[in-house]
């Protein structure tokens, strides 16, 4: 059996193993190019993305084709994707000829027709980013700007801002990031070693809640302003 050939005889086996091969190098491909490539994507983004599918994806199912060959050829096509990447990080102008620019849609409540023509942004497009950004009246809007990944963003008007703690004049608590300290039974040590915390700490406040042991917990997590929520494999608690 070939599988790294090809073979017209290849077993079962032999894709299997193809597959796996195919997984694990396209994966290390993603984790090399970094987190753009899985947020939005753009348009090189986008065209790199089809075109290693279909590279890769022949010999999955084509036992007569070489696997060397496509492997290869993602390979190139990553280096040139991270060079161009690179290149518009480090280049303005450059950037501006890959990427797309910011396009205004929307200013001061009134739709510019002629930049929704041109960019193809249908008012059904328009009105549903409205909604998504919990905006009902069009006359709210301040901008609406067309992103580079696709997406529009929404700035209202100040009349049409929520209220917030800034306005009222009231203290302002610092937002901490949650920290999970117990996951499904396990306790999770360096986030303990993070805030300070000790597994005989930890133990305390949960006998507090009736539990005997870490392993009845399914979440225990240190919320931001300092309380602990503890989720069981039964039932929840807070504390």
């Amino acid at each position: 059996m070939d599988f790294w050939q090809g073979d017209a005889h290849m077993p079962i086996l032999g894709f299997v193993i193809r597959a796996t091969v195919a997984y694990l190098f396209l994966f290390s491909l993603i984790k090399f190019l970094g987190q753009r490539t899985l947020s939005n994507l753009q348009a090189q983004d986008f065209l790199f993305a089809i075109v290693i599918g279909d590279v890769i994806g022949d010999p999955l199912v084509n036992q007569e084709t070489s696997l060397s060959g496509p492997l290869a050829v993602a390979l190139t096509l990553t280096f040139i994707h991270y060079i161009t990447t690179f290149l518009a990080l480090k280049s303005a102008r450059f950037r501006r000829f890959v990427d797309e620019e910011p396009r205004l849609l929307v200013s001061r409540g009134k739709i510019l027709r002629g930049m929704m023509k041109k960019t193809k942004v249908t008012l059904d497009m328009l009105l549903m980013s409205a909604r998504m950004n919990n905006v009902m009246k069009l006359s709210d809007i301040e901008l609406a700007i067309l992103e580079p990944n696709g997406e529009i963003s929404i700035i209202t008007k100040a009349q049409a801002n929520p209220v917030t703690l800034r306005d009222l004049d009231l203290p302002i608590s610092e937002v901490k990031m949650p920290s999970v300290l117990i996951e499904d039974g396990n306790i999770v040590n360096r986030n303990l070693e993070h805030h300070n915390l000790s597994i005989g700490w930890l133990e305390n406040q949960l006998e507090e809640q009736g539990i005997k042991s870490a392993k009845d917990v399914f979440l225990a997590l240190l919320e931001g302003d300092g309380s602990l929520y503890v989720s069981t494999k039964e039932e929840p608690y807070r504390r």
